[in-house]
């Protein structure tokens, strides 16, 4: 491979000859003036050095990316990358292979602990938006039920209904928010819409599953619960619904179960 291998945005630099000496004022092995790293390659690399090098400038690009700049976490990933520089210019390839493996789990950590903090952050916010949906739909359920003889929810019991599917919604993101994998994940904004989207979509299975409920559209039994208790009973599947999107999905589903079984053949 011949030319110099550089990240774009970085200007190019005459790289001296693998047996030159930095200090002699031959050029620098590298330059990192403007965060990405430009450096040539050894002559004549090697096949396993050839990837180190496609390996190595990807990785540059990812840090430079997904990383604040000048940080900490980048600094750290940026020496180490500067010194499989190094070393591939000494023809340790072995130990180039190893520094780099070693920068890529660095870099993997700190990025997966940004983008959960983004993921959590995208949560707050959709949970704040999401009451903010629910105060008006408690108030468009307050006006019905003045205006209806029987509304087709109480208000207090709607009230209920959101505000348990929020607390069940964020008790599902703390406790499985160190187990979220999201190392590879390089979508700032995708991480954000997911965490936004986790208390709509609690909200809304809460509020459906209580019409299933409700209406016995179909024949669900969940204990005994009935009367006076049937209110605890829609509160436990409102925090059901926000903890484990699985639950209100399987209610749901029965629906289409009976639905298909209700269909002539």
């Amino acid at each position: 491979m011949s030319g110099t291998r550089h990240s774009k945005h970085v200007p190019q630099k005459v790289m001296p000859g693998p047996d030159a000496d930095p200090a002699a004022g031959g050029g620098a092995l590298f330059d990192d003036s403007r965060g990405l790293i430009s450096f040539g390659p050894p002559s004549d690399p090697t096949p396993d050095e050839q990837k180190l090098v496609s390996e190595l400038v990807i990785l540059d690009h990812l840090k430079q990316n997904q990383l604040k700049e000048r940080g900490r976490e980048w600094d750290q990933v940026h020496k180490l990358l500067l010194n499989v520089v190094v070393l591939l210019h000494l023809r340790d390839a072995a130990g180039a292979r190893s520094v780099l493996d070693e920068a890529r789990q660095v870099y993997l950590k700190h990025n997966q602990a940004q983008n959960r903090i983004r993921y959590l952050m995208g949560a707050v916010a959709g949970t704040v938006v999401a009451a903010v949906l629910g105060a008006v739909l408690v108030l468009l359920a307050t006006r019905l039920a003045i205006s209806q003889s029987r509304p087709l929810i109480e208000p207090q019991l709607l009230v209920l209904i959101l505000i348990f599917a929020g607390i069940g919604s964020t008790t599902s993101i703390l406790t499985r928010l160190a187990k979220i994998d999201l190392r590879d994940e390089t979508s700032s904004f995708s991480i954000y819409v997911s965490g936004f989207s986790r208390p709509f979509v609690a909200v809304s299975f809460a509020v459906v599953v209580y019409f299933i409920l409700d209406t016995k559209i179909v024949d669900i039994t969940i204990g005994r619960a009935a009367g006076d208790h049937a209110a605890g009973l829609y509160v436990v599947t409102s925090f059901l619904c926000g903890f484990s999107e699985r639950f209100g999905k399987d209610i749901i589903a029965r629906i289409s179960s009976a639905d298909n079984e209700s269909k002539p053949s």
